[in-house]
């Protein structure tokens, strides 16, 4: 934080009273920020929920400010428009915040800093005010490739900062959309590097198996020959990936929502079996009369998170365990204030446990839990990224992260499992602390399994500032021995010879990024005359050139062509499902039927009819 003033390129220095003393960013925070800068501040900076990617984007947003950029930030929900309103507000009680959405309307002329959903930012597409030029913030920068949320996307925002867990999607709308808008994938930070570093929490893993019972394993096999006979007919196509069953399932949504061939009806014809074969699984009944022995686990945690697939399976979890816990459900559905209510709850330990299907995954602040149950897991590597973020985040002491794994024996969910075996089993086995697989009957030595307190030693993460200049320093540019100390730089020996040079020395002898990073992005109790030497000159610099920046590598969809394309008609959903008309209160939205999610509340139902619905369904 370098200044807290109204935007100006020579910002002063703050004062004693705005600056905020505990602030500062982890190491891998600021290698992306310095490689956001290295691909000419358009990019995507991929890391797992829970490592702290909206620090890093307040970094960003703060040095946009200082340089007179305005500033619109777009997020997923419209909790997060709060959350982000109110960080923004307490880092920045000088600058007028703005909120478009949920019954808020400012618009770009009035503020500094503007934070709307996607589909208000596709509907009224605020750009930035006369020629001040911005910088736009894409939170969970992945969903915005749908139809009508891609129009969110301004291209009058030269700086372009995507947030995401994975930009990893079931259709062409990264290579067509998402790399074109932000160039690339310009940092990537995953769990095992985030475990690593103490950023996030190695957990101890239970799959637990259970049986299915006589009638559902005549479902599940009658369905598996269904499946069978489709993927035999899809492996014939040409051109179609078979080796890692991801890429498989990828290019079968491919083909199943773009041709209206033969290819397309097999395609459509596997993705019912898959469906019904993962439904069956998914209400199995064994897996529901297990919970009852995770009751005492979820009494000892500090706060305990049941993750479904349906509202349904959120109730029958609700259903078992509510003689035994304090226990509550959140669905797409659940009011604002109940929703609240309930995380508060769980927040202060007045609930023990909090089950939901995907409503949880994405876009809600959910509290500290340390003990994760999936009742039912998802195909979508995404979804399990931000469930495990959930469980995954950084623990005291005392206090370890635990996930339980439910899954019917001898079906796809089995981790013994080798064909078509999910992908997020080998990620989370990987990762973890260790691993057991428990069967019916093993309940005690499981729960002894789970009696986990967490490491030993508890990983310090490598934090870099608040940083604090010497009053005494002299000399325009020079770096002081007190400023080189605070810096923390993994180069100790460049470092112990910088107070000999100025500014430019600096520049060519720690690369450019490198310094202004840590001179933009640190919190610093004043602005020195590096500070001021370094922009100015990072601010005569000529752009980067487009062509000569190295993103990384990017897994694509490799699918077979289209033979028949499809008519797509148009939707009132961004997702695949159908919306139903609601009312709340006196206003009126359009709610997606499948996870929930609805449009901003409108006075009148024609209205409501017009807009669209924000919604993740698709993936």
């Amino acid at each position: 934080m370098v200044s807290l003033s109204s935007p100006t390129t020579d910002a002063p220095a703050i004062t004693a009273s705005d600056a905020i003393p505990n602030r500062y960013l982890y190491r891998w925070q600021l290698e992306a920020l310095e490689a956001w800068l290295a691909c000419g501040r358009r990019g995507v900076i991929e890391a797992v929920t829970g490592s702290g990617k909206t620090n890093l984007a307040m970094a960003a947003v703060i040095d946009a400010h200082r340089r007179g950029l305005f500033v619109l930030v777009v997020v997923p929900s419209r909790v997060l428009i709060e959350q982000w309103h109110e960080r923004l507000t307490e880092t920045l009680p000088n600058c007028t915040i703005g909120r478009l959405g949920d019954n808020h309307t400012d618009k770009p002329p009035s503020c500094d800093i503007l934070i709307t959903t996607r589909h208000s930012a596709s509907s009224h597409q605020p750009k930035p005010p006369g020629d001040r030029g911005g910088l736009l913030v894409a939170d969970e920068c992945h969903g915005f490739g749908g139809g009508v949320l891609r129009r969110a996307l301004i291209g009058d925002y030269n700086e372009r900062l995507g947030l995401t867990a994975t930009l990893e999607r079931s259709d062409d709308a990264v290579d067509k959309i998402l790399l074109p808008y932000f160039g690339g994938v310009c940092f990537r930070y995953r769990f095992g590097a985030a475990i690593k570093d103490g950023v996030c929490a190695q957990p101890r893993v239970a799959f637990v198996s259970v049986p299915l019972t006589k009638e559902e394993r005549q479902d599940y096999i009658t369905t598996e020959a269904k499946l069978v006979d489709s993927r035999r007919t899809l492996r014939s196509i040409p051109g179609m990936p078979i080796d890692h069953f991801g890429e498989f399932l990828a290019a079968v949504n491919h083909l199943a929502t773009n041709d209206a061939g033969p290819q397309g009806r097999a395609a459509n014809e596997y993705l019912k079996a898959f469906a019904k074969r993962r439904e069956i699984v998914s209400t199995s009944t064994a897996k529901y009369e297990a919970l009852g022995n995770f009751a005492d686990s979820i009494k000892t945690a500090n706060g305990s998170l049941i993750f479904t697939e349906t509202v349904r399976a959120a109730n029958h979890a609700v259903n078992r365990l509510d003689p035994f816990v304090s226990i509550e459900v959140i669905t797409g559905s659940t009011p604002k204030a109940e929703r609240e209510k309930i995380l508060g709850d769980l927040r202060e330990r007045k609930l023990a446990a909090v089950a939901a299907p995907r409503v949880l995954d994405e876009g809600v602040d959910v509290p500290d839990a340390n003990l994760g149950i999936v009742v039912s897991a998802s195909r979508t590597r995404r979804q399990m990224i931000q469930r495990m973020g959930r469980i995954l985040r950084r623990k005291e002491k005392g206090s370890g992260a635990r996930f339980v794994i439910i899954f019917a024996r001898d079906t796809a969910e089995d981790p013994t499992a080798t064909e078509d075996r999910d992908g997020f089993l080998d990620e989370i086995e990987e990762i973890s602390e260790s691993s057991a697989v428990f069967h019916p009957g093993e309940f005690d030595q499981m729960a002894d399994f789970l009696d986990y307190a967490g490491p030993e030693e508890i990983i310090q993460p490598e934090q870099v500032g608040p940083l604090f200049a010497d009053p005494d320093a002299t000399g325009a540019g020079r770096i002081t021995k007190d400023i080189l100390e605070g810096l923390q730089l993994t180069d100790p020996e460049t470092w112990a010879d910088a107070a000999l040079f100025s500014a430019d020395t600096l520049w060519t002898k720690l690369g450019k990024e490198k310094l202004y990073a840590h001179l933009s992005y640190l919190a610093w109790d004043a602005v020195t005359p590096l500070h001021q030497a370094v922009w100015a000159k990072y601010a005569d610099e000529p752009p980067v050139d487009k062509d000569e920046v190295s993103y990384l590598e990017v897994d694509k969809i490799e699918a077979p062509e289209i033979e028949k394309p499809k008519k797509k008609p148009k939707r009132l959903s961004t997702g695949e499902l159908p919306v139903m008309l609601t009312q709340v209160g006196k206003e009126w939205v359009v709610k997606c039927s499948g996870c929930g999610a609805a449009s901003d509340p409108t006075p009148y139902k024609w209205q409501a009819l017009d807009q669209t619905v924000e919604c993740d369904c698709w993936g």
